[in-house]
């Protein structure tokens, strides 16, 4: 047996070489297909099947509770609650936390701002990271009064302190306090995401801590699953309910993988679909490829037969034609490969280049198990390209083949078949330009979303302040005051704000209700879109009153809280009355929810992330709610690129320790927010504009080749006198019915997917009829130029010469 396959792949390679031009077209084509799977495998690898850089990852898990909000989302927990969990599970797990920090360095007389967390611990040892210098953190660096001590990346240690080991025991300045270096992380670790440095959290089970919560992570003791962890978070849950019936009505606590938390389920959710496009994809260049194996074995009808004359078995001839496709298959395979992984090399860059991208320690490259799968696809791909065309040869007789020959045979059965993969074709390439054609409506949808402002002269940019330099929200009012006064006394400034929130960045949710109306048991209260505003954010922006006032110096830290909500929240609440005058209050399960009275009503304002479903907004006074970390807007006069150094030196100016961290235009900031939507879009793209490519050159393959069949038919109807358009309209016919069939099948598959996308950007219309019908219209273009152009060739030929074609 294993000889018979050795020598028919030496047949197949040598017709294949006989044959460049036909070899190069399918390998082609199949290379098309193969490398979007094997680049969507390669991206799919790298984010979710390839397990965290730690030492036995499956046993590191992530806890936290959800009011089944935000898909049913694990949220973080108190440094309270955090203390509770360590010492809850101690013998079946070891739990930690962290959480990101903004993190300012001004030794070296440069200030500047790094990407940091603030970990227990044990973080490191539940991980199973450990420094190369020096030592890890401990339990004791969480205790209050403990020495500030502070850990260091590898790239940071490298670029700031030029790899000096002396930096161990030597003391900088961490967010304005002086810290002491303790130890260096390994080369290329910055978990959770892009974290150069690390300092411990200050954790105390005795005083609450509003300003911050944890990440769960844990490492299951051996031999301890994940029921057992369940179980044990339900009882510390119903615990913990018991002491603070408030605060836990309606939430629960789960468990899942740590990887889980890394890559949403959302993320996960547009990986499948897109997994599912390039599926489509391969089958679009397998059908075409079927369709080019099916036609090159009708027009060695004879030569097989021959051979099956001579005394070959059929199942031989069988066995030569799917050792053609093999081979077909293979190279194909060896030209993908390199091609996906420069694909992925290019978006693997593109991915790191935004802030909004991937974590660094994600890698997006080839391992022996995606060699693996792609020789599995491979496989599949010469079995699904030459299995057709086999079995239709095996079942043609050898009589009436070599009869049929002779006196030019259009086919039959071959080109039946042939017609049944262009529908298929057809189908899948319609389904797959309708989910690119939802997707890139979704996002053009997002990027001419009404903010609700003109931001073309908006310039922003982060500050945070640190309790060590600015202990009380009244001393941190008066430097974000300080600060805008000094701004808008510039000539190019038209004025300037603070807030905690920015359009379509930073906002955060809260719970909220009227006044007077209890919660509904445990289930979930409305939430809103909530921020700390100064009395310039309005006039800003450009925001318009539409009742009421804004905030102003009345609204002091000591007088009675009071708010402005969006037109959305007015149009919610209002129930048919003004909503000004009305009270409501804020985390009605907390003792500690703070009632406001509404004062004023601007107009709709856009808080949540991209594609998120748009919340109604409220608005506290700053000095009433004031923050440490702010986003701060100016409104300049001219460009607001232009402005941004002289900016960074009115800072200096105010406070010379305290450095502007991520200062963008508005355009950028929209940018960087729908960075994630562009890249899944663009990917959709190229692959929808393959399918299309592929499906045509399908459809003008098979009709050229019908067209040749037909060209003596042709010949006898013109000399007979049938005008050129009653042939063409005849031809349309006969490919007017395999293109419905295939845009029909194609409807069907492709919106129930459409509609899929609906649950991962709001902005995409579920009901939106304008994206099937340019799908159509497209396919349907194509086709018609795939029937023309071939048919005015053959019309072209006198009817006298059309006669002798055989």
């Amino acid at each position: 047996m294993w000889s018979a396959i050795a020598d028919e792949l030496r047949h197949a390679l040598r017709a294949l070489a006989n044959h460049p031009g036909f070899s190069v077209l399918v390998i082609g084509v199949l290379a098309s297909g193969l490398t979007c799977v094997i680049f969507m495998l390669v991206m799919i690898n790298g984010l979710v099947l390839r397990p965290l850089p730690f030492p036995q990852p499956e046993r590191l898990l992530h806890a936290g509770v959800t009011d089944g909000s935000n898909d049913g989302r694990l949220t973080d927990v108190s440094g309270r609650d955090l203390l509770e969990l360590r010492r809850r599970l101690a013998d079946i797990a070891d739990v930690a936390g962290y959480e990101s920090a903004t993190v300012n360095l001004s030794d070296l007389d440069r200030p500047e701002r790094f990407d940091g967390a603030m970990i227990s611990g044990n973080l490191g040892r539940v991980l199973g990271m450990a420094p190369i210098l020096g030592r890890d953190f401990n339990e004791g660096d969480e205790q209050t009064g403990a020495p500030a001590v502070v850990l260091l990346s590898h790239t940071l240690w490298q670029s700031r302190y030029g790899g000096d080991p002396g930096i161990l025991g030597r003391q900088i300045r961490v967010n304005t306090r002086p810290t002491t270096v303790v130890g260096i992380m390994p080369a290329g670790m910055s978990y959770p995401y892009r974290e150069v440095v690390w300092i411990p959290a200050t954790l105390r089970e005795d005083v609450p801590d509003p300003e911050n919560n944890y990440v769960v992570a844990m490492r299951a003791r051996a031999g301890v699953d994940q029921a057992v962890i369940a179980t044990a978070l339900e009882a510390w849950r119903i615990d913990a309910a018991r002491v603070d019936p408030e605060r836990f009505r309606g939430l629960r606590v789960g468990s899942e993988s740590l990887s889980l938390y890394t890559i949403s389920r959302q993320t996960r959710i547009v990986l499948g679909i897109m997994l599912a496009a390039v599926v489509l994809v391969l089958l679009v260049a397998c059908a075409n490829a079927a369709n080019l194996l099916l036609l090159r074995t009708l027009s060695r009808r004879q030569e097989l037969a021959v051979r099956v004359a001579l005394g070959a078995s059929r199942s031989r001839v069988a066995l030569h034609l799917l050792a053609q496709s093999l081979l077909l298959a293979i190279v194909a395979t060896a030209v993908a490969l390199p091609l996906a992984t420069l694909a992925m090399h290019y978006e693997g860059e593109l991915l790191r280049s935004s802030p909004n991208g991937v974590a660094d320690w994600l890698r997006f490259d080839l391992d022996w198990n995606l060699i693996a799968m792609a020789i599995g696809a491979a496989l599949l791909t010469a079995l699904a390209t030459g299995l057709l065309p086999a079995l239709r040869a095996s079942r043609d007789t050898v009589a009436g083949t070599l009869r049929d020959g002779s006196r030019g045979s259009s086919g039959g059965g071959f080109v039946r078949l042939s017609r049944a993969l262009v529908i298929g074709e057809v189908a899948l390439s319609c389904a797959l330009l309708i989910v690119v054609g939802t997707m890139i409506r979704g996002i053009v949808t997002l990027d001419r979303m009404d903010l609700g402002f003109d931001s073309s002269r908006l310039l922003s940019a982060r500050i945070a302040l640190f309790t060590s330099t600015y202990p009380t929200g009244a001393e941190q009012v008066r430097l974000f005051d300080k600060l805008t006064d000094r701004l808008r006394s510039d000539a190019e400034v038209v004025d300037a704000s603070v807030a905690t929130t920015l359009p379509m960045r930073f906002g955060a949710n809260r719970d909220v209700l009227p006044s007077g109306v209890a919660a509904d048991g445990d289930k979930g209260l409305p939430k809103v879109r909530y921020g700390a505003a100064d009395d310039h954010f309005v006039s800003t922006y450009g925001l318009r009153m539409l009742r009421g006032r804004f905030f102003d110096a009345r609204d002091t830290s000591d007088a009675a809280r009071v708010a402005v909500v969006d037109g959305a929240f007015a149009q919610r609440y209002a129930e048919g009355g003004d909503i000004v005058g009305r009270q409501f209050r804020l985390d009605p399960r907390s003792a500690d929810g703070p009632s406001v009275t509404i004062i004023g009503v601007i107009s709709p304002l856009k808080l949540d992330a991209p594609g998120d479903e748009v919340q109604p907004v409220m608005l506290a006074s700053l000095r009433q709610d004031p923050a440490r970390f702010v986003s701060l807007v100016v409104h300049t006069r001219g460009e607001p690129k232009v402005f941004a150094p002289r900016l960074n030196a009115i800072m200096r100016e105010v406070d010379a320790d305290t450095p502007l961290y991520w200062a963008r235009d508005f355009p950028a900031v929209i940018a960087e927010a729908t960075f994630g939507e562009h890249v899944v879009a663009q990917m959709f793209g190229v692959f929808g504009l393959i399918a299309l490519v592929l499906a045509g050159a399908g459809l003008y393959g098979i009709m050229a080749f019908s067209v040749g069949q037909r060209t003596r038919e042709i010949g006898v109807r013109r000399a007979l006198g049938a005008p050129a358009a009653g042939v063409l309209r005849s031809l349309f016919a006969r490919t007017g019915w395999q293109l419905g069939l295939g845009l029909a099948a194609g409807l069907f598959i492709g919106m129930p997917l459409a509609r899929v996308l609906t649950g991962t950007l709001h902005s995409i219309d579920a009901n939106d009829v304008t994206t099937p019908l340019v799908a159509l219209t497209i396919l349907v273009v194509a086709a018609a130029f795939a029937v023309i152009v071939p048919a005015r060739r053959a019309l072209r030929i006198d009817p006298t010469e059309a006669l002798r074609y055989e």
